[in-house]
């Protein structure tokens, strides 16, 4: 993706972004990974966790026991939906949004000891489960979309966005992928540099198995450079990130996500925490060794020299948090480049091996996809020219932004330009 296509993206005027989505109908809902079919396994676990935590659901949407005490299937769930449930995308007053839906819905109650609880939830649960997706859409556009306003970077296109219809997660990333990576400092946490890896991973921006090294440049560099481009004092303070800022947070750094959803699980909890399944849940905890593997993974020169200094050779059952790391290992720095994702292996070697390239900087992070530093720009196009390779033009979109002159278009691709 040129630079100018990077600042085009960040000058687009939500309206416009929000005419590209095509609207369903809530009436219409057939597919589990849209917004509402994912909040309504969060309810459901929510008013189960209310219930005693004695209940949980599966993806049939059954009722089942679990096998532990009431104290620790409290712990799993509670943590779980505490902290957004990682697995699922991440939207502003995620936590407000299922508070208020289940006072609406009636699925609110006053204590969480109780029995009368228990019935009202396998009902909720053992309803057919469009019907329950029906009830959520429904609720979520006339809950949510007034309050993506409250969200600086999101206030236009939640204006924009038209009464009556809701859309797919896919198609919600695809147009404002721009806005939430340029996001600073947001108001909630959970709309965050941190939020965006899991998001992306989860709605298909980064590929389900593009993790570790690639992702570490594919989608910390290009989102860099978008904050770059907002020329912000905050955004250039910011080029220093703490390791922990990218990483899903808790106290002790253990993160549980449910076993089977493989494709969704964040790139950062495999590079750097050591798994264990426990009780059908994959629990990631963090460990010196586990974090020295993922530095040395990485590839990014400075993750390597903070790797040297960490060290290996401590016992697995020695645990630290990664804040502990960070600040006794500093700030990682991160730098802007571009992706280019090349349509074949040969065209990516014929790229990479080009001797105008020798000093350039330019890096292979695997068969088909170069990290292309910004300054590299005029000399990977002609580059291209000698190979007879053009980009694939970005789409075009006028804004009212643009039109004192500023670049229109967008990438082919969220994550970087495509070569033919």
């Amino acid at each position: 993706m040129a630079q100018e296509t990077c600042q085009a993206a960040m000058q687009l005027v939500c309206a416009e972004a929000a005419a590209q989505l095509i609207p369903v109908g809530a009436d219409g809902i057939s597919e589990v990974e849209s917004y509402p079919y994912a909040l309504v396994l969060d309810i459901v676990h929510y008013l189960a966790y209310l219930a005693g935590n004695n209940v949980a659901l599966t993806q049939n949407g059954d009722l089942w026991k679990k096998d532990q005490s009431r104290i620790e299937r409290g712990f799993l769930v509670r943590e779980w939906f505490k902290n957004g449930a990682p697995y699922r995308p991440e939207f502003p007053g995620r936590t407000a949004f299922i508070a208020a839906f289940c006072e609406e819905t009636g699925l609110s109650f006053s204590d969480d000891s109780g029995m009368q609880v228990y019935s009202a939830v396998q009902a909720w649960a053992q309803q057919p489960f469009e019907e329950s997706a029906k009830t959520v859409a429904r609720f979520w556009r006339a809950w949510l979309f007034p309050r993506l306003g409250q969200v600086e970077l999101l206030a236009e296109l939640g204006k924009a966005l038209p009464d009556g219809a809701w859309f797919t997660a896919d198609q919600v990333a695809e147009q404002t992928l721009p806005f939430v990576v340029g996001e600073i400092r947001p108001e909630n946490p959970m709309v965050s540099f941190n939020g965006f890896f899991r998001t992306a991973l989860n709605l298909g921006i980064v590929d389900a198995g593009y993790r570790g090294r690639s992702a570490v440049y594919a989608i910390t560099r290009l989102g860099k450079w978008l904050l770059a481009d907002l020329a912000d004092v905050e955004a250039e303070a910011d080029f220093e990130i703490q390791l922990e800022s990218r990483i899903y947070p808790q106290p002790s750094f253990e993160i549980l996500a449910p076993k089977e959803t493989e494709p969704a699980v964040l790139w950062m909890l495999e590079l750097f925490c050591d798994l264990q399944l426990i009780d059908g849940f994959r629990t990631y905890r963090l460990t010196r060794e586990s974090v020295h593997r993922g530095l040395n993974w990485a590839g990014v020169q400075d993750l390597i020299d903070l790797a040297t200094r960490c060290g290996p050779g401590l016992p697995n059952n020695v645990q630290f948090t990664l804040k502990d790391w960070a600040a006794g290992f500093g700030k990682a720095a991160l730098i802007p480049g571009m992706l280019l994702r090349c349509e074949d292996a040969e065209l990516a070697q014929a790229i990479y091996y080009a001797p105008r390239f020798a000093n350039s900087g330019i890096e292979r992070l695997n068969e088909i996809d170069l990290l292309i530093p910004p300054e590299s720009k005029a000399i990977l196009n002609q580059t291209l020219a000698d190979l007879g390779v053009t980009l694939k033009q970005p789409k075009a979109l006028t804004s009212r932004r643009n039109q004192d002159g500023a670049g229109t278009g967008r990438g082919s691709d969220a994550d970087g330009s495509d070569a033919e």
